[in-house]
């Protein structure tokens, strides 16, 4: 088998973790012994949203309200004086109702614009730290030249002081003689 991460060859197909870079291989293992199916592991349960919780939630309400509402209703045929505790009942399956839409429509909107807020945060914190902390070792090595600065200044040439004989002077003298 070959790490997918950086296809480094393992030595045997029960490795858990790659040699070379340390990925995990168990998934991988798994997926290709199951014929490239994912498979969950039994027992894990999924998770419910926010929005799916709270409408579970409302919809025991709804039903715990109904309940109620025929327990008070029975009592009330036997005696009229336990009309008004109908308004309980009522009251229950009205807030239950709203819970229910607050679930369906705004929970989940809500929820993940909270996620997001808290990883920009998280993520500014970080990045302050980063920028708060000691500084890192440069990644290049540092110039091996001299700045310009340190050396000294130029001497003057005196050749370019004196003007250099002509050519044609120590040709025209021995002509002379």
């Amino acid at each position: 088998m070959y790490c997918p991460n950086c296809s480094q060859e393992q030595i045997s197909d029960e490795m858990r973790f790659c040699s070379r870079c340390g990925f995990s291989l168990i998934a991988v293992r798994d997926l290709v012994a199951s014929g490239n199916v994912l498979v969950k592991p039994e027992g894990e349960t999924p998770q419910l949203s926010c929005g799916q919780k709270r409408v579970r939630r409302a919809t025991w309400m709804l039903l715990a309200s109904l309940a109620l509402a025929l327990f008070v209703g029975f009592i009330t045929a036997m005696d009229d004086d336990f009309a008004a505790l109908l308004l309980f009942p009522f009251l229950i399956f009205v807030i239950g109702f709203a819970f229910l839409l607050y679930g369906v429509f705004i929970a989940d909107k809500r929820a993940a614009r909270k996620k997001a807020a808290a990883l920009q945060q998280q993520l500014a914190t970080a990045m302050q730290a980063q920028l708060s902390a000691a500084p890192r070792t440069p990644e290049l090595y540092p110039s091996r030249m001299a700045p310009i600065e340190s050396f000294p200044a130029p001497r003057p040439q005196t050749a370019e002081m004196v003007r250099p004989p002509s050519v044609t002077e120590n040709t025209t003298r021995l002509l002379d003689e």
